[in-house]
């Protein structure tokens, strides 16, 4: 069956989309997932990460919503006039593990946002193929416990349901995707930095051979 990989060789420009796993906190620019992955499939690459953003636009425990938002900022990044042939995004860590607004960040607020960029990639010109979605990387019992009032507590078996939705989303629509969170869970903390969240350079070629393996499913 073909992969994200083998679709990518015939396209020339890759945007990826989403928070710092994205943006490659702590991690040389060479050593990112997103880098590695156009690197090997020959694509001119466009980061489009920002730490510390959320996917979703709900209202955070200070009543308005996270700054640079992925559903308020994906028609300026991923349809403006740098679009490129092809949209990685990696969201929904940050999303998982915020637990200090529960009635307005949450999962339903999630699949509403998530689903309304990948119906306006299709809507801006996207075919589903050019779409991969990847599931949020593996935080371990100990990286729930980190980050914050606001990023510190959420429970294993909400963090998995948030990867169900999107792994659905994926489904839904046809779209590529990349099980990243299956294969960084498979080797838990050997994958991440010393500040229990953020990926390793290991961590990061992980997630890159995920998104290169991806499938339509």
């Amino acid at each position: 069956m073909k992969t994200f990989l083998d679709h990518a060789r015939s396209k020339n420009t890759l945007s990826a989309f989403g928070d710092s796993m994205t943006a490659g906190a702590s991690i040389s620019e060479s050593a990112r997932w997103a880098n590695l992955f156009a690197g090997k499939a020959g694509l001119a690459l466009r980061n489009k990460g920002i730490s510390g953003t959320l996917m979703q636009g709900s209202p955070d425990a200070s009543g308005m919503p996270r700054a640079e938002n992925g559903v308020t900022r994906y028609q300026r990044d991923l349809l403006g006039k740098d679009r490129s042939d092809l949209v990685a995004i990696l969201y929904g860590c940050n999303d998982a593990r915020y637990v200090a607004a529960p009635a307005t960040i949450n999962r339903n607020g999630l699949v509403r946002d998530y689903t309304m960029v990948i119906e306006g990639l299709l809507a801006g010109g996207f075919d589903p193929s050019d779409i991969c979605i990847g599931s949020p990387f593996y935080v371990t019992d100990e990286g729930f416990g980190v980050g914050g009032a606001e990023f510190s507590g959420q429970s294993r078996a909400e963090y998995d349901r948030h990867v169900d939705s999107i792994r659905a989303i994926a489904t839904r629509f046809k779209t590529f995707y990349a099980p990243v969170n299956e294969a960084t869970a498979a080797q838990g903390g050997a994958l991440i930095l010393p500040d229990k969240i953020h990926p390793s350079a290991k961590g990061h070629a992980v997630i890159a051979a995920a998104f290169a393996s991806a499938q339509i499913i």
